[in-house]
């Protein structure tokens, strides 16, 4: 049953955002994925910038927090 509750709910609405029934930090702001993005960037650096790093983000959402951190990453000359 939950499955199918799960499906409707999904297909019927955006449970995301102000207008949802819920809203994470990265909806609200920028800034806080943008700070991910720097704080893994100074790790990155103080490894001495190894190749081969890769960023994944696992959860619900749009990827709003991948987005933010990914643009300040490369914008710093990190391409995960």
């Amino acid at each position: 049953y939950m499955e199918a509750c799960n499906a409707y709910y999904y297909a019927t609405r955006d449970p995301l955002g102000a207008d949802g029934d819920f809203t994470t930090a990265p909806e609200i702001s920028q800034m806080f994925g943008e700070l991910i993005g720097a704080a893994l960037t100074d790790v990155w650096r103080r490894a001495g910038s190894p190749a081969g790093v890769r960023y994944a983000e696992l959860g619900p959402g749009r990827g709003t927090l991948a987005r933010d951190a990914l643009r300040v990453m490369r914008s710093a000359g990190l391409d995960p």
